[in-house]
């Protein structure tokens, strides 16, 4: 896939990375970052397909456009790919070194930090050198990643190569919008691509441990499955709690915006080593639902309150859920404070963009200026 908009007499800006379909949380962050890129210049996309043969299809495409198509002066970002599609992008960055490029890796994985350090990641560093700059999702994840791959504990020049951006820039608006409550009976919800690393299996038991002290209590769950063990349970639970268990299935547009309005609590019990800042983390916010989720990836400095923190232990989890439960008589403020901190996100997240893309644009608008 190669998209280009016009160029002349703008600064042109290349996007590595995948895009929808299928969908999942990198190639919808892309989506979405694509526009907000083509505020900044004109923008050419290159898809780095799904699928082995899509891929290396891709990737010859994209090395062509590195040692063909691209100018000293252009800005080049890229979003980096997972496992063994690292491997593959390693002698992109290896042809972006040759021709003296500048870019920008964006990593929506915490996969080479709680595993690493990873050796392709190691690869992909000493790569690119000094002309590669890595675009985290939060201040921490940042510095552990510098201290792992750039040598920030030794070199400034290390550290001033690492980039925080939060997700919150893109999925969590300047104003929230939270809707009204309807009367309802308390919900709880989950949706993701649902598999047993996300959590939903947790979420279910959770809910079979709160029913009974909490009758009225509700369960929606949304979301694409595969794992046919996953879906049994998730059938058998439906099956249990006919009247309190909903499962949607596959959601996106209106039908993802009326989830989110009839839910009071995310939860997000996820054991996967990749979760890095959930969309669904923002989007909740931004929705006015409350959220809660285990110590992965930036969850927990994203959390709106320290003791929305899930520990994956059953008792305890049902406790912390049980507890907001009980004190969640007022929803109307709950829904507005969650709003207030998709608010606050957003606005970090701006300060954290006009640094990045200060430092992303002002040298090629330099080079090109110094041309004219």
């Amino acid at each position: 896939m190669a998209r280009t908009g016009s160029s002349a007499g703008r600064q042109v800006i290349w996007l590595i990375g995948p895009f929808p379909p299928p969908l999942h949380g990198q190639a919808v962050y892309n989506a979405a970052f694509a526009a907000h890129l083509r505020a900044h210049g004109a923008l050419h996309v290159l898809g780095t397909g799904e699928g082995a043969a899509s891929k290396l299809a891709a990737t010859a495409r994209i090395l062509f456009a590195v040692l063909f198509r691209m100018r000293a002066r252009d800005v080049v970002y890229t979003s980096m790919p997972g496992q063994m599609g690292a491997w593959l992008f390693a002698p992109v960055v290896a042809a972006l070194r040759l021709r003296g490029l500048r870019h920008f890796v964006h990593h929506h994985s915490y996969r080479s930090i709680v595993l690493g350090p990873l050796r392709v990641m190691r690869l992909v560093a000493a790569l690119g050198g000094g002309l590669q700059h890595h675009i985290l999702l939060s201040p921490v994840m940042r510095d552990r990643f510098a201290a792992l791959y750039l040598g920030a504990g030794t070199s400034r020049e290390g550290a001033n190569r690492a980039h925080a951006l939060s997700n919150a820039l893109l999925f969590c608006p300047p104003a929230a919008q939270v809707p009204d409550r309807p009367a309802r009976p308390a919900t709880i919800g989950h949706l993701s691509v649902l598999t047993r690393e996300k959590g939903v299996d947790a979420v279910i038991g959770l809910f079979r441990r709160l029913a009974p002290e909490h009758p009225d209590l509700r369960l929606i769950l949304a979301g694409p499955v595969a794992d046919d063990g996953l879906r049994a349970e998730i059938e058998q639970a439906v099956a249990d709690f006919p009247e309190r268990v909903d499962y949607r299935g596959a959601v996106s547009g209106d039908a993802k915006r009326e989830f989110f309005r009839d839910v009071d609590l995310f939860l997000l019990p996820t054991r996967l080593v990749d979760e890095a800042e959930p969309l669904v983390m923002m989007e909740s916010y931004a929705a006015g639902v409350e959220f809660m989720g285990t110590a992965r990836g930036c969850i927990a400095e994203r959390l709106r309150h320290p003791d929305r923190l899930l520990t994956g232990a059953l008792d305890d989890d049902a406790a912390r859920v049980g507890a907001v439960l009980a004190h969640a008589a007022d929803w109307a403020a709950l829904r507005r404070a969650c709003g207030d901190h998709a608010e606050h996100l957003h606005a970090v997240a701006v300060g954290e963009a006009e640094a990045l893309f200060d430092t992303m644009l002002a040298p090629a608008r330099r080079a090109a200026a110094s041309l004219r």
